[in-house]
């Protein structure tokens, strides 16, 4: 098997794992007083997580010249985390699973065929084809039909 068919696995997994975080956020949202203490709560537990992991795996943080070159956008990564999870755990509340993780892989797939397109973020370049334009065509049908019905 090819390492891209385990890497689409992977992400399809993951898929399953955002579609339950924004289910548990919103039950975590709704019990301790709203969206950003459950953000709050998900983070420290996922940062205890990597940090556990780097530990058990003999990883260590290599705060060097390198890292002050990064471009500003190479920290913005855990905000927009940060807002995600925050979100999720106001949304889902209020209109479901599915309509919520519809939306989110719409403005997913919209944005990721323009960073393809432009090679955002240091990516190679992936031109837009008529055939990516329609499956995100498909998928914000898809955002309507799971919203609507």
């Amino acid at each position: 098997m090819h390492w891209s068919h385990l890497l689409v696995g992977l992400g399809m997994m993951c898929g399953t794992l955002i579609a339950a975080q924004g289910a548990i956020n919103g039950k975590l949202s709704a019990t301790i007083g709203g969206p950003l203490q459950a953000a709050v709560i998900s983070f420290s537990v996922g940062l205890t997580a990597l940090i556990l992991a780097n530990l058990v795996m003999g990883n260590r943080f290599a705060l060097t010249h390198t890292v002050s070159s990064l471009p500003w956008w190479g920290w913005v990564g855990g905000l927009f985390g940060a807002i995600m999870v925050a979100s999720s755990a106001m949304a889902v509340p209020r209109i479901g699973v599915a309509a919520w993780v519809v939306a989110v892989i719409a403005g997913q797939l919209i944005a990721a065929v323009i960073y393809d397109q432009l090679g955002a973020f240091g990516q190679d370049v992936r031109p837009i084809t008529p055939l990516r334009l329609l499956g995100v065509g498909f998928l914000v049908l898809g955002v309507y039909l799971v919203r609507r019905f």
